[in-house]
């Protein structure tokens, strides 16, 4: 009987423990249950905010759908130049909650921002006297550049001994909109040796006027309200920003170049005394022939106008032949004819 009765409260305990296990595990189940409903009504408020000098511009599903849209918006302002694409803006990619906004997709998201960032890449710019003149995609395509200026005043055949620029030329790293950039070497050689005006930023000045700021930059008045519509007729504004348009001088290049010349060298004359003739009677026995003299200049040339000529040297390459010319030093015709009688 004891037995029997033990074993019914061990199969009662047993009862119990499965009763608490299935209790836990269906409490378990409920909790997983309500964990998974908070995540996926999460996922649901948060997407991908791409910010864009701080400011949210648009609302993307997640980080790979941004990391994507800034790829392609790289990729189409970098029109298949070489240098590294970057934002002229500050581009920011965060989690954030929609709170009613549109999450769009990655081609709408495209069409957005397309307006609101400027892609940069890097170039090389060919700087004159601190000014930039022209930018090329690379540095190698800006040298090559400045090697065919050089090259535009030399003619096939020259002596050259020496080639530089008159101003300073140097070959900065920049990055600048893919518009900006030229490719061609020809464009970029006409725009080097062509005068041009260069457009700039100019900052208004406490009690300046419009003629004045023309005549610094040597423009017409209303060279200056062409470029700027709405300053005529109204005072300007300390800190306005102007653009003014500059003469710029185009790239000079000083080449030193060898050459030659044939000088004539006049015959001297040779005068013979006779005095089986006449006193001042004169007879060219022999016409004289000029000869010739190789002289070696130093010429330097501005682009393609010479400045100054320097002689470096002569040597005679054909003697002068003299011409020979018998002087009558007898007595005279009327003397002659005066001893006769």
């Amino acid at each position: 009987m004891r037995e029997r009765e033990s074993r019914d409260r061990r199969y009662e305990r047993l009862q119990a423990a499965l009763r608490a296990y299935r209790a836990a595990l269906l409490l378990s189940l409920i909790l997983i249950l309500i964990l998974t409903s908070i995540l996926l009504a999460g996922r649901g408020r948060f997407a991908r905010a791409i910010k864009i000098n701080g400011k949210v511009a648009v609302l993307v599903r997640n980080k790979a759908a941004a990391d994507e849209v800034r790829k392609r918006l790289l990729k189409a302002g970098k029109d298949n130049l070489p240098g590294q694409a970057s934002f002229k803006e500050q581009w920011e990619d965060v989690s954030w909650p929609v709170e009613g906004r549109e999450v769009l997709p990655i081609g709408k998201a495209l069409d957005v921002l397309g307006s609101q960032v400027t892609v940069l890449v890097g170039a090389a710019a060919i700087e004159v006297d601190g000014q930039e003149a022209v930018v090329l995609e690379t540095k190698g395509l800006a040298d090559a550049v400045l090697r065919e200026v050089k090259r535009k005043y030399i003619s096939e055949g020259d002596v050259v001994l020496d080639v530089k620029f008159r101003q300073d030329v140097r070959v900065a790293e920049v990055a600048r909109p893919a518009a900006e950039i030229l490719t061609e070497i020809g464009t970029a050689v006409e725009q080097l040796t062509a005068s041009r005006t260069t457009p700039k930023t100019y900052v208004v000045k406490q009690g300046e006027y419009p003629w004045q700021i023309a005549q610094q930059h040597g423009m017409s008045v209303a060279g200056l309200y062409s470029l700027n519509p709405g300053v005529k007729g109204r005072y300007l504004v300390i800190g306005e920003k102007l653009t003014v348009a500059a003469p710029a001088t185009p790239l000079t290049v000083v080449t030193v170049k060898e050459q030659t010349t044939i000088k004539e060298l006049p015959p001297e004359t040779q005068e013979i005394p006779r005095d089986s003739l006449p006193r001042g009677e004169r007879q060219v026995v022999r016409e004289g022939q000029a000869g010739k003299k190789k002289v070696w200049h130093r010429v330097v040339y501005e682009n393609d106008r010479a400045i100054r000529t320097e002689p470096i040297k002569g040597v005679e390459i054909e003697k002068p032949v003299p011409k020979v010319v018998m002087v009558g030093t007898g007595p005279a015709a009327e003397e002659r004819s005066g001893s006769a009688d």
